[in-house]
């Protein structure tokens, strides 16, 4: 025990343990930190942000904490005015409901053909800082790019699933082949699956790099050799190429649509087509 002033003292020992107790208090308001009903319950309390937007002309996109606005527009300075005008009001918003717009994390994109490069939006003002516009965002975990090529994202996936590859196979000699199956399902073929839809109309061409770590991870699960040739193997696996995987996908995802099996916010999207006369066929 050491003495440091007047009625005070400091202790020195280590592996001393204590536990602080507070009188309790029920709260009137507020989700405990890691429930599960936190990203919801967030959403429903900033419900009105939604009808704010629209009122602007805009598409809202929410989730948890994230809110995105989208706009269509021919003339650059009519949209810029109508985001600005909107994001002021949910600055007005946000600040009577004891929530602050974060300016540094605020990103702005303009998805356009590079052949159409002359009437891009520059900047916006978000607040009294200037925000210009990026080249590229991510938006849960998927890479855009402003061309709508997709590359980034293929790289990113890439180079998280070789890495993936690299630590399975440094391991491979004391696993089986289930086990290797499973720990290449979790850390590759997820990667290769994760929002493959938004890849669907790209060439074979663009989607090579993805087939290239797929054929590698088939054959390490099947201890083939580089020279043997991969679609026996992919069969023998019960695997679809990437590109086939994409469509799958998107086969899935319409089925459960007319089936009532997903979401309505996804049902909403797909109305199937009535032929205008009978075919014999």
């Amino acid at each position: 025990m050491q003495h440091t002033r007047p009625g005070k003292c400091h202790f020195q020992r280590s592996g001393r343990h204590f536990r602080p107790k507070t009188h309790e208090t029920t709260p009137i308001c507020g989700v405990p930190q890691g429930t599960t009903l936190g990203p919801l319950l967030f959403i429903l309390y900033t419900a009105p942000l939604e009808e704010i937007i629209i009122r602007h002309g805009l598409e809202p996109m929410l989730f948890a904490d994230d809110t995105q606005l989208y706009i269509a527009f021919k003339r650059k300075s009519d949209a810029q005015s109508r985001i600005e005008a909107c994001i002021d009001e949910i600055r007005v918003w946000m600040r009577d409901n004891l929530l602050v717009l974060n300016d540094s994390k605020t990103e702005v994109i303009h998805f356009t053909s590079k052949f159409k490069a002359t009437n891009k939006l520059e900047s916006l003002r978000v607040g009294s800082s200037e925000v210009s516009s990026v080249p590229l965002v991510r938006n849960l975990g998927v890479y855009f790019d402003q061309s709508g090529l997709m590359d980034e994202n293929i790289n990113q996936i890439c180079k998280s699933a070789s890495f993936g590859l690299w630590k399975i196979g440094r391991i491979r000699r004391l696993l089986n082949r289930t086990l290797t199956e499973r720990l290449v399902h979790a850390f590759i073929t997820s990667r290769l699956d994760y929002c493959n839809a938004l890849l669907n109309g790209l060439s074979k061409t663009a989607l090579h790099p993805l087939q290239t770590i797929q054929n590698a991870a088939a054959r390490m699960i099947t201890r083939s050799r580089r020279h043997e040739h991969i679609t026996p193997i992919l069969y023998d696996l019960h695997w679809l190429p990437i590109h086939q995987r994409i469509t799958f996908k998107i086969l899935i995802t319409a089925f459960k649509c007319i089936h009532g099996m997903a979401p309505s916010y996804l049902s909403e999207l797909i109305t199937p087509r009535v032929p205008k006369r009978a075919l014999r066929s």
